[in-house]
């Protein structure tokens, strides 16, 4: 009999294997904006290890982020970025102290108007294996 969660993340992992980088980027906007509503919950319900949690997979997804940036062909841009996640790190961490919902939301923000061009990005982009590494190589 197969382990419904061995097969769960299995599918999960042939899923991510099989994104293209955009694709990856947008996914892991997806997940960062959805612990985030997840710390949300937790504050809400005065769940202190639960909001530390999402906290802590948000963070790693931005860490992420930041840790694929290729500073010399993304240029500006990538260091723009850059910024940009280091500001989201900060506030991670202010947020786990003062509980500010309010801090969350303008994550949430940030993060789905970054996912929002990227999607832009995917639509415009022609989908040939060597563009999307040229783009996704700011990530």
């Amino acid at each position: 009999m197969t382990n419904p969660a061995y097969a769960k993340n299995a599918y999960i992992s042939t899923d991510i294997n099989n994104l293209s980088p955009l694709d990856l980027v947008i996914k892991l906007y997806d997940g960062a904006i959805g612990f985030l509503s997840k710390a949300v919950f937790s504050i809400e319900k005065k769940n202190r290890p639960m909001k530390i949690q999402y906290l802590n997979k948000t963070r790693a997804i931005v860490e992420e982020l930041m840790s694929s940036l290729d500073m010399e062909v993304g240029g500006e841009v990538a260091v723009n970025l850059h910024d940009l996640y280091t500001y989201m790190l900060l506030e991670l961490t202010r947020i786990n102290s003062t509980d500010s919902v309010d801090k969350i939301y303008h994550i949430q923000e940030l993060l789905r108007t970054l996912k929002s061009a990227w999607v832009e990005v995917k639509a415009i982009v022609p989908q040939s294996p060597a563009t999307l590494r040229q783009h996704a190589s700011i990530h």
